[in-house]
C-alpha cells in the first residue's frame, strides 16, 4: 500500500476508480461494458456496506448488489457538481455518462451515515485491452478534526484470479487528507463548515501489459467518514486500448508519424543510439529509413513508466477477396479473403449493406442474404499498428427461388401503361419472350409470368401476375365557398390521391384561400392515375357597425337611451347594453336602472351578415350623479333612501350629524324617524372622469 498522502498515489487511486466507472468503451468487446456503454451494470458486482467508530451497532457485512445512490450512473451532460460550487461537471466533455460512487449527504439522510461501498470488474488482459485511458474527478469532504483513518476515502484493489491482491502501483488507499496538494481546489457549500477538496477531470493511462494472459478483478470502494456526517464520492468515465505505437507510414506517404497511446504525462522518443528525437505523443519523420527502430518512454501523471518500441516499415494493405454461392436454394454465400499486406497485422469488417448489424470481422465469412440476386458489399481492412487502410467494393451474387419475383402495379390507368420489374436474379425470362429485368404491359391486359435466372444456371419457380386496367376512384374537394373580408377559407381534397397539386402551386391536401377566384386540385393515385376538382370561392364583405346614441351621460332620473344603427338589408344587430341586458334591431330605447357604484356603461353593437360574417364596435355612455331635492322614506319602496353608494354626511339645522356612510339616509336618527323638515349633506364621490368631488346642499324629508 501507498503512503495516502504523496500525489502519485492519490491521482492513480482516482484514475483507477474511474477505470472501473464510465460507458465509453462501446466498440472494445474485450472490456464489455467497463465503461457502462450499455446503460446498466452489466458485467460488475457492486457491494455496499456500513461501518462506523462512532456507532458500532450499525456496522454491517458487505452485502452484494447494485443499491440507489451508492452506485450511479449519470446521463445528464450538462449537469455540474453543488458541492463544488458548480464548477465540476458530472460527465466530461466528449462522453455521453460517467459513473458515480458514492453520494453527498441530504437532508433526509438517517444520521449517523458511514455508508461504504464497491464494485469489481473482472477481465482477461491480452494485447487489445492492456491500455487503460481514464479519467476521474474527486469531491472529498474534509473534517480537520478527524483521523486520517476516519476520514472520507477511496480505496483500489487488483486481484489475481486466486483473490489475492496483485502488489503493483495500481492498489491505492486515499484518505480527504490527501486532497491537501497540488491539483485539487477548495470550496465550502453554502451552509456547510466542512470544505470540500475537489479535482477537476484529469486523464491518464494504465499500463497492463505484464499482466497480459491473466484474469484479473479491480476493485474500487469509496466510503463516508467513520464519524457521522462527511461524505466521499467520485465521477469516472473510462476506455480500453491495444498497448502499441501506432503508425502512419503507408503507400505513397512521404513522411512517418508515430503516435504514442494517449493518458501519459509524458513521452521521450529516442532512436536506437539513444539520441533524443521528440518529447510530445506524436513524433514525426520524413522519409525514414526502413528498418530503422524507435523507442518512447511514456510516463503517467500516477508515476507509472513503460516503454514501448516501433521498427520503421512501409504499410501496404491491399483488400480482395473472392465469393461463390453454395448451391441453388439457401441463398449463401462463401466469401474467401484474399487481402495481403506487407508488415503488421490485418483485421477484417465486412459489410453486406442489408443493415447496421448485417456486417462480420471474420477472415472468411459464409453469410445468408435476406434477398436474392446481385448485393454490393464493401470488404473494410485495417492494418494494425499502423492506420493505414484499403477497402474493397464488389457486387456479388445469391440465389434462393423463393425469394424471385415480380414488382409492379397491378392495374393501369385507362390509354396508359404499368411497368412490371423483376427481381432476385440474374437474368429473366418473359411469358412476351422478353428477358430484360422490366415490361410494360397495357391493353387489353391479362396474365403474364417470368422465370429468373442465376449466372450459373440456377433456375427459380414460375412467378405470375394479372394485369387489368385501374378501377374507378375517389377525389373529392371540401371547403366553404365563401369566406368573410379579413377571414380565409380551407380548401381540403380528399380520397384515393397519394399527392396533390393545386393551380397555386401547392402541394399539400389543403389550402388557405385569403381571395376571391376559382381553386382546382388535381390529384394523383398510386398508380399514378389522376383527377382535378375545381371551387369557386367569393370573399364576403362585412357589416357596418356605425351606430349614433341620443345621450353621451345618463343619471337616475335621465336613464332612458335611444341607438340608431345604419341599417343593412339581411344583417341582424344584438345590442349589449353594458349593464347586463341587451336589445335587438337597426333601432333600439333602453332603460338604465342606474346605480351610483359605476362610471359609465359600455354599448357593444354585434351586426351578423346572411353569410354569418361579424363585425363589432363599441361607444360608452357616462354616468352622472344625480342629487334629488326630495326623498320620502315612508316603507313604499320609493324613493326611500337617500344617495345610496356615495360616502354621505346629513346635517340638522343645529349642525348635529345624523347621518354618515355610504348605504344611503332612510331618514332616521338613532333608529327615529325624523320629522318631516328640510336636511343639509354633503357627498363626496369619484366622477366619470376618475376625479373626487364634493358636493354640499339640503335635501326635503317628506312623510
Amino acid at each position: 500500500m501507498c503512503a495516502a498522502k504523496e500525489i502519485k498515489n492519490f491521482c492513480l487511486c482516482c484514475f483507477f476508480v474511474l477505470f472501473v466507472c464510465v460507458p465509453v468503451c462501446a466498440d472494445e468487446p474485450y472490456c464489455q461494458n467497463l465503461g457502462f456503454e450499455l446503460g446498466n451494470f452489466t458485467n460488475w458486482t457492486g457491494f455496499t456496506w456500513r461501518y462506523s467508530t462512532d456507532v458500532p451497532s450499525i456496522n454491517t457485512s458487505p452485502v452484494q448488489g447494485i443499491v440507489f445512490r451508492r452506485h450511479t450512473i449519470m446521463t445528464d451532460t450538462t449537469a455540474y457538481d453543488v458541492n463544488t460550487g458548480y464548477a465540476l461537471r458530472k460527465v466530461p466533455s466528449g462522453y455521453k455518462y460517467s459513473c458515480r460512487l458514492g453520494d453527498a449527504i441530504l437532508s433526509g439522510d438517517t444520521n449517523p451515515r458511514g455508508w461504504e461501498q464497491s464494485l469489481r470488474y473482472t477481465m482477461v488482459i491480452d494485447s487489445t485491452n492492456a491500455l487503460l485511458i481514464l479519467k476521474f474527478a474527486c469531491v472529498l469532504q474534509y473534517a480537520s478534526d478527524h483521523t486520517e483513518k476516519m476520514e472520507p476515502r477511496f480505496r483500489v484493489t487488483l486481484f489475481d484470479s486466486k483473490g489475492d491482491t496483485i502488489h503493483d502501483c495500481a492498489n491505492y488507499d486515499v484518505y480527504s487528507s490527501s486532497a491537501n496538494v497540488k491539483g485539487f481546489q477548495s470550496y465550502t457549500p453554502s451552509g456547510s463548515i466542512s470544505p470540500v477538496k475537489w479535482r477537476d477531470w484529469t486523464t491518464v493511462g494504465a499500463n497492463l501489459l505484464k499482466y497480459i494472459g491473466q484474469t484479473i478483478t479491480v476493485e474500487f470502494m469509496s466510503a463516508d467518514c467513520t464519524g457521522r456526517y462527511h461524505y466521499g464520492y467520485a465521477y469516472f468515465v473510462a476506455k480500453c486500448l491495444p498497448m502499441y505505437i501506432t503508425v502512419k507510414y503507408c503507400s505513397g506517404d512521404s513522411k512517418a508519424v508515430l503516435t504514442g497511446p494517449n493518458g501519459f504525462e509524458t513521452y521521450k522518443w529516442t532512436d536506437s543510439n539513444g539520441n533524443t528525437v521528440g518529447s510530445s505523443q506524436i513524433l514525426t519523420l520524413a522519409n525514414p529509413a526502413e528498418g530503422a527502430t524507435y523507442y518512447c518512454e511514456m510516463n503517467s501523471a500516477t508515476g507509472c513508466s513503460v516503454t514501448l518500441h516501433s521498427t520503421i516499415a512501409r504499410y501496404e494493405p491491399k483488400a480482395a477477396f473472392s465469393s461463390y454461392m453454395l448451391d441453388c436454394f439457401s441463398n449463401k454465400v462463401q466469401f474467401t479473403n484474399l487481402s495481403t499486406a506487407t508488415h503488421g497485422t490485418l483485421t477484417y469488417k465486412w459489410d453486406f449493406k442489408e443493415s447496421k448489424t448485417s456486417t462480420s470481422t471474420l477472415k472468411d465469412p459464409q453469410y445468408s442474404f435476406a434477398s436474392s440476386g446481385l448485393h454490393p458489399v464493401s470488404l473494410i481492412l485495417a492494418n494494425p499498428p499502423s492506420t493505414c487502410a484499403d477497402t474493397l467494393n464488389k457486387t456479388v451474387e445469391s440465389f434462393s427461388p423463393p425469394l424471385v419475383g415480380i414488382k409492379g402495379y397491378s392495374t393501369y390507368c385507362p390509354g396508359e401503361t404499368t411497368t412490371l420489374k423483376a427481381y432476385g436474379a440474374y437474368f429473366y425470362t418473359w411469358s412476351n419472350k422478353a428477358t430484360t429485368d422490366s415490361i410494360k404491359v397495357g391493353a387489353p391486359g391479362g396474365k403474364y409470368w417470368m422465370i429468373g435466372h442465376s449466372s450459373t444456371g440456377c433456375i427459380s419457380d414460375t412467378a405470375y401476375i394479372t394485369v387489368k386496367e385501374e378501377p374507378d376512384w375517389v377525389l373529392a374537394l371540401q371547403g366553404n365557398p365563401s369566406f368573410c373580408k379579413g377571414n380565409s377559407s380551407t380548401l381540403t381534397a380528399s380520397g384515393d390521391a397519394i399527392n396533390y397539386v393545386w393551380n397555386t402551386g401547392d402541394k399539400t391536401s389543403s389550402i388557405v384561400v385569403k381571395t376571391s377566384g376559382g381553386f382546382t386540385v388535381t390529384g394523383t393515385n398510386a398508380r399514378g392515375c389522376q383527377k382535378s376538382e375545381f371551387i369557386e370561392v367569393t370573399e364576403r364583405p362585412l357589416p357596418s357597425t356605425d351606430f349614433t346614441l341620443s345621450a353621451t351621460t345618463v343619471d337616475k332620473r335621465h336613464n332612458t337611451l335611444s341607438g340608431a344603427s345604419a341599417a343593412q338589408t339581411d344583417v341582424q344587430y344584438e345590442w349589449d347594453m353594458g349593464d347586463g341586458k341587451t336589445e335587438s334591431g337597426a333601432n333600439i330605447n333602453h332603460f338604465y336602472n342606474v346605480s351610483n357604484l359605476l362610471y359609465q356603461y359600455k354599448i357593444h353593437l354585434t351586426a351578423t351578415t346572411q353569410y354569418n360574417c361579424v363585425d363589432t364596435a363599441s361607444q360608452y355612455v357616462g354616468i352622472d350623479l344625480f342629487i334629488p331635492n326630495v326623498f320620502t322614506p315612508n316603507g313604499d319602496d320609493i324613493n326611500d333612501i337617500f344617495m345610496s353608494n356615495v360616502d354621505l354626511q346629513v346635517f340638522d339645522r343645529h349642525g348635529l350629524i345624523l347621518y354618515k356612510g355610504t348605504a344611503g339616509w332612510n331618514g332616521t336618527y338613532k333608529e327615529h324617524p325624523m320629522a318631516p323638515d328640510t336636511y343639509f349633506y354633503l357627498i363626496r364621490y369619484t366622477d366619470r372622469n376618475r376625479q373626487e368631488q364634493t358636493r354640499k346642499g339640503f335635501i326635503t324629508l317628506v312623510r
